[in-house]
């Protein structure tokens, strides 16, 4: 089936004439804005813009503009929308204008997570104890990931964290939380990241249920409840025993929500465990 060349949405046939290529006229329009873009690109800083308005666009641009803007198409679309052409696109002015305030893509990309970590900071000097702070801690990066469920796809998936002092600022939180525990320092490292680096995994389907709700039009008990047939047939009882004796409760237990929450307090019975062996 074909889908619209901007958001992917399914496209129904056309009755007459040349095949459909966006699901909207608002799609369509973003098209537009995207190709404009490309044109009035200029060979300098200060060309003049080609597009009715992109003056007054220009003149009010700033950083923190570029930013929000990025982040709106994020939350849109999902990290792959995020481009300077695009943008640019959204902002309506040509790409070169944003090469005065952001030199690259990665920057950019720097700049939307320090701005999504920034707008929740953790805070001073937090509960009593480490294991409410280490769980405070990864409570609000998953609230965070909830509300903007593309964010691990920034900070997950890759050895090289971004540059972006917020996100730091809940590194250097958790080890304060278990500093003074007799733990050499590597070790406050090493938990501050496990704990990042669990929140992130368990919510990177997060953004896989979003995107393949938005394509299917489904959510996934809806989808779920329509395969039930081939779910039976796939899965045979005398082959899968434990398997096929899903039902309701064990569906709840495999929610995203259910798995973050069974996985947090193993993880943090685990750090208890280490902080018993340190201090005896």
């Amino acid at each position: 089936m074909p889908t619209c060349e901007m958001c992917g949405r399914p496209l129904q046939a056309a009755d007459r004439g040349r095949p459909r290529q966006y699901c909207s006229r608002a799609c369509r329009a973003r098209a537009y804005r995207l190709r404009v873009a490309d044109r009035s690109e200029p060979e300098v800083a200060h060309a003049a813009p080609e597009v009715p308005g992109q003056e007054d666009s220009v003149s009010s641009l700033s950083l923190p503009r570029i930013v929000r803007a990025a982040i709106e198409l994020a939350d849109r679309d999902g990290t792959e929308a995020v481009s300077m052409r695009r943008t640019a696109a959204h902002l309506e002015v040509g790409v070169m204008s944003l090469y005065r305030y952001v030199s690259s893509r990665e920057e950019l990309n720097d700049l939307i997570v320090d701005t999504v970590f920034g707008a929740r900071p953790l805070p001073e000097p937090g509960p009593d104890g480490w294991r409410a702070r280490l769980e405070l801690s990864a409570r609000q990066e998953w609230d965070l990931y909830r509300e903007h469920p593309w964010m691990p796809q920034l900070v997950a998936v890759t050895t090289r964290p971004p540059l972006a002092p917020n996100l730091m600022a809940y590194t250097d939180w958790r080890m304060r939380a278990v500093d003074g525990y007799g733990l050499d320092f590597a070790a406050m490292v090493q938990i501050a990241i496990m704990i990042s680096t669990y929140v992130q995994s368990a919510a990177m389907p997060l953004a896989r249920e979003r995107e393949a709700a938005r394509a299917t039009r489904r959510t996934r008990q809806q989808w779920v409840e329509a395969r039930q047939e081939a779910i039976r047939r796939t899965l045979p009882a005398e082959r899968l025993p434990m398997v096929s004796r899903f039902g309701g409760e064990a569906y709840e237990a495999s929610q995203p929500e259910s798995i973050f929450e069974f996985g947090l307090h193993r993880m943090l019975d685990g750090v208890a465990a280490l902080l018993d062996k340190s201090t005896s």
